[in-house]
């Protein structure tokens, strides 16, 4: 089956273009969208069948964990233990380009997370991906619409040229056009002391820390 591309997602995005995609997504079915750091691989992450779509799509070795996408901090706790030095990152970045791991509950499945006890919590700076989450009510698999090993994707026909006969695995492609800012989000690890840096992206590795040693400081004189 051809995949459907939507083009000019405008924003806000349309209801029934989004309500469409999520009808595809509750279906176990994987799509492509803007976020704020390039185009992704969007699937419904408790399930099983469609995160092992998106590993396959991708060309991606299972010993790779996929990050989540939520529409806020609490619907991430649903997914998380979320702590207090989370918690202040949070209000402070996001929805943004950062990606914060956290010690994950039960109810993410192993073969999202590489078999980790651990999940990467992405809140994007970008409205489709947001109202998205929050019409399925589920996270959404936030991994770069590509290839393993080739670049990122910013542009629909990008994903396409990359993806060849296999786009017919994608449900849809929602074109929001060419992506103009290129960048990663940061990952921070917050399940270690002290927080490290998994990879470092459009939020500089230092500001994260002058971040974290602000709110111990205030939790020190708090205590």
């Amino acid at each position: 089956m051809k995949a459907k591309v939507v083009k000019g997602v405008p924003l806000p995005p349309d209801e029934a273009v989004l309500e469409e995609a999520a009808a595809l997504l509750r279906k176990g079915r994987v799509i492509a969208c803007p976020t704020d750091t390039g185009y992704a691989f969007s699937a419904n992450a408790l399930d099983s069948r469609a995160v092992a779509r998106v590993y396959n799509l991708k060309g991606r070795t299972f010993s790779n964990p996929i990050h989540i996408a939520v529409s806020s901090l609490e619907m991430a706790e649903r997914y998380a233990h979320i702590t207090d030095a989370a918690r202040f990152l949070a209000r402070r970045y996001l929805p943004g380009a950062l990606t914060i791991v956290l010690k994950k509950k039960e109810i993410v499945p192993s073969i999202l997370v590489a078999g980790l006890d651990t999940v990467g919590i992405r809140i994007p700076d970008c409205r489709v991906v947001l109202r998205l989450a929050e019409i399925c009510d589920f996270p959404l698999t936030a991994t770069s619409a590509n290839r393993s090993g080739s670049p990122s994707t910013y542009s629909v026909e990008e994903i396409i040229s990359q993806l060849g006969d296999d786009i017919r695995e994608l449900g849809m492609l929602l074109d929001q056009g060419p992506i103009k800012i290129r960048d990663v989000s940061t990952i921070v690890d917050l399940t270690v002391s002290p927080p490290q840096l998994i990879r470092q992206g459009r939020i500089g590795w230092l500001e994260i820390r002058e971040a974290l040693q602000l709110h111990y400081r205030e939790r020190q004189q708090n205590s």
